[in-house]
């Protein structure tokens, strides 16, 4: 049995994915530890050493990037994503006895069922974790409901509380 489905790698596809994966997520804080040693190292190199105050600066500048790459993250996942090669590409996959296959101008590969360990399932979509430890996530918006069901029966008993 073979079945496939096509979506398109746009906004609002990387939007849910990045939505879905941070609400699976515990609550994330900003590395305040790494944000207050730059502060700290950019004071110390402006008030007590005779080092010019450009390196100063530059700690100071990594304490405010770092604290806004983490309040604009959405922002940046998605600026980051929609610039690569394959935004705005048309994806297809295949969902059959060896597992999922991914194929698109750039990319063509093969998920085996026996490498998803795990997986949740949100109002959205599946999110596939990974025996090497990485995630996968499938929108429910590009799958039908045989898809689901067929999905779902590849997965039984993988699925974490």
């Amino acid at each position: 049995m073979q079945l496939e489905t096509v979506f398109t790698l746009d906004r609002s596809h990387y939007a849910e994915c990045f939505d879905q994966s941070m609400s699976l997520k515990a609550p994330q804080k900003p590395r305040w530890g790494f944000i207050i040693g730059a502060i700290i190292t950019g004071l110390f190199f402006l008030f007590l050493t005779e080092v010019q105050g450009l390196l100063a600066w530059f700690f100071f500048a990594i304490a405010v990037l770092e604290y806004l790459s983490f309040k604009y993250r959405k922002a940046w996942w998605l600026t980051r994503q929609m610039i690569s090669k394959n935004a705005g590409n048309k994806i297809t996959l295949i969902f059959d006895e060896n597992g999922i296959g991914n194929k698109s101008v750039y990319i063509n590969s093969q998920l085996a069922w026996e490498s998803i360990k795990s997986y949740q399932e949100t109002d959205a979509g599946f999110m596939l974790n990974l025996q090497q430890g990485g995630q996968q996530y499938l929108s429910k918006s590009c799958l039908n409901k045989e898809i689901q069901d067929y999905l779902l029966m590849q997965l039984e008993g993988k699925k974490t509380a």
